[in-house]
This record gives C-alpha cells, structure tokens and sequence, in this order.
C-alpha cells in the first residue's frame, strides 16, 4: 500500500507541475516571454544588417585599393626587369588566370620569357616515382648534374636545363627537356627555350587523396621551386589565396615558408592574383637578383604585405 500511494503521489505531483507550466506560460510569463524572444530575433536581424553592411564596405574600399594599384602598376612596373630574360614555371592545379595576367605583369616589366613550362600532375604521383628516378639518372648527364645529390634528381635535371646563372644554358638542355616532354611529365612552349637567369614559379592548392598524399606532394613542388632557385639567379613562387573549398587542400606556398632550408633562398608570393601580388612578384624578383629573399602577401606567415624595395 506505501509503495502505491508513493507512486500515486510521483503521479499527482508531475502532473500538477505541467499544469502550472502551462498555466504559468499561458498566462503572467506568456507576454515576458513573447517579449524576450522578440526582442531577440529583432536585435539578431539589426546585427545581421550591420555586418552586412560592413562586409559590403569592407570589399568596396578592397575593390578601390586594388583598383588604385593596378592603375598605379602601370607607372610602377615599366622597365624594372629589362635585359631579363625569365622561365615561367606552371605547376599542377595553378590557376590558367593566374598565369596569363603573371605572364602580361612581366612583360609589362619588361621582361622577355624564355620559356613556359607546365609541370604534369606525374611530376608528383606515387606511382611514377621509379620511372622519375630512372629518367632522371638518363637525362642527368646531358645537363652535368651529379647523380648522387639529395632529392628527387629530375628537379635538378629540369631546373639546370630550363636555367644558368650567367646565361648560355646547358648544350644538353634540349635534349633532357625533350626527355621529360617525351617521358610525359611536362609540356612547354616554345620547342626552342632561351635559357634564363631567373623564373616565375606559378603554384595551385594541392587537392585529392589523403592528407599525407597531399603534404608529399606539396613538399615534393617545393623542392622543384627551390631547385629552379639554386640554378638561375632567383626564383618566386607564386601562389592564390585558397579558394575556400570544403575539399582539403596544400598551399605549396606555405609548405616553402615551413621548410627553414627553403625558405631562406626562394621567395614566395601569396595572394598573387590580386595587383599588390603582382607587383610583389616583379620587385620579389628584382630582390631575388640582389642576393635576397622574402614572403610576401597576406598570409599570417607573410613576413611583410610587399617587398621593401616596392615603396622606393
């Protein structure tokens, strides 16, 4: 009978409770409520309108600065690499955007461009690394590259025919970069190449396959880009911001600027689709050439928005 009347009690008791929410609710609390929540929603929607209004703002006044530096660009630019001749470098997933204004931003500059190479997306798949370590050891000679160096050796073979410190290039240039174009790991215009003293690397976020598959190909990039640096006079890399993708991606750019070894000769440029990123690359260049490097861009791990000498 005592565990019947408990339970009865439990009963009457959870019942009466929800009557009084509901009479509570129905009633004295209904309007304080209403009024909380309303008052809420209407101070969301005011937050929502203010941020975007300052978004709206924000990208009009990006819009009128990099309007203002394109223009500015036109007068900034002219005659700062004249007398130098450059390879373009285009690695996998690079933007063809990105490329065409690069190459219109440099001969603004007054460069010549020796050479466009596109690197293939075999430069870096697992499954070709024994054909590239076998192909390399072939070409190597032709180009008086040492076997027996670190790294993948078809870097040192495509930098040293693409590039010379002083000019007048390798006499098996020719011949190791038909090697590589017959071998299917890059394409390049002209079929005749005019070595160069500097190059323009070009780079894409690194997409597909696992996170260690796409941090291997990463690294693997950087390494051509810093051995397109150690043969010629300089080199940049060049790279987008991230196009906010849901599919995970590599910056080889921010692989370059991780790596202490790399990071001291080869500099990189991100942002470089916008015209501050374009100019960064002419003067990042002109850096390079006096012995010098930076990271430049909006990045947090920038080490300035522009090169110095920019502002000179």
């Amino acid at each position: 009978m005592i565990d019947f009347r408990y339970h009865l009690v439990s009963i009457v008791s959870i019942f009466l409770a929800l009557a009084v929410g509901i009479v509570l609710g129905a009633g004295p609390l209904k309007e304080d409520i209403g009024n909380t929540l309303t008052s809420e929603v209407t101070r969301l929607r005011e937050d929502r309108t203010e941020l975007r209004a300052r978004l709206d703002e924000a990208e009009k006044a990006a819009q009128a600065r990099d309007a203002f530096t394109e223009a500015g660009n036109k007068s900034l630019l002219p005659g700062r690499l004249q007398d130098t001749t450059l390879t373009l470098v285009v690695l996998p997933g690079a933007d063809a955007n990105l490329v065409k204004s690069t190459t219109s931003t440099l001969a603004d500059a007054g460069a010549k461009i020796g050479s466009t190479v596109t690197v293939l997306d075999a430069w870096v798949e697992p499954d070709k690394a024994t054909f590239r370590s076998t192909l390399g050891e072939q070409l190597a000679p032709s180009v008086q590259v040492p076997v027996d160096q670190d790294g993948e050796l078809v870097n040192a073979v495509l930098a040293r025919s693409l590039l010379a410190k002083a000019g007048g290039g390798s006499p098996g240039a020719d011949a190791a970069l038909e090697g590589l174009r017959t071998g299917e790991l890059i394409r390049y215009t002209p079929d005749s190449i005019t070595p160069a003293t500097g190059a323009v690397v070009i780079g894409g976020p690194v997409t597909g396959g696992t996170a260690d598959e796409r941090t291997a190909k990463a690294e693997s990039l950087a390494q051509l880009a810093a051995a397109l640096d150690s043969a010629g006079s300089g080199a940049v890399l060049a790279t987008p911001a991230l196009n906010g993708s849901d599919d995970p991606q590599v910056s080889v750019g921010a692989t370059v600027r991780q790596d202490s070894q790399a990071s001291k000769n080869l500099s990189t440029v991100d942002h470089a689709e916008v015209p501050m990123g374009q100019a960064s690359i002419v003067f990042g260049l002109m850096e390079q050439f006096a012995g010098n490097a930076g990271h430049y861009g909006l990045e947090a791990d920038a080490t300035a928005a522009f090169p110095a000498m920019a502002a000179k």
